[in-house]
């Protein structure tokens, strides 16, 4: 089991933060729908148990902000590569490479929709 088992990153503008995120993920998330709401979901297999499942989504009762804890996303890839599509896509850059180590590499970003998030991958 992991800790951690859904989360939602909340979102102003749905096909902005599509942009933002197809862009930087290098096309690693998707349009969706639940309960006839539109949202973004990561392609990883959460349906199976063998990642963590999260979603981008539009609601009243979430706004985006820069304060509180840091969600990391998998970056799909090198990491700065990931980094360096991130102020084309409408983000700015906070902490460009933070080397963890054995556990890889992380950096933090703040989404086109302000949020304060982590990107997370081995490759540098």
């Amino acid at each position: 089991m992991n800790a951690i088992y859904w989360f939602e990153i909340p979102a102003l503008d749905l096909d902005r933060a599509f942009t933002f995120y197809n862009t930087v993920l290098n096309n690693n998330v998707r349009k969706g729908t639940f309960n006839n709401n539109e949202l973004i979901l990561f392609n990883v297999p959460f349906a199976t148990g063998e990642a963590v499942g999260g979603s981008i989504v539009v609601r009243e009762d979430l706004k985006p902000t820069k304060e509180g804890g840091v969600i990391y996303l998998n970056a799909f890839g090198k990491l700065t590569d990931a980094v360096s599509r991130v102020q084309q896509a409408g983000g700015q850059v906070l902490v460009p490479l933070i080397d963890l180590g054995k556990f890889g590499f992380s950096a933090i970003i703040i989404d086109s929709e302000g949020n304060k998030i982590g990107l997370l991958s081995y490759e540098k």
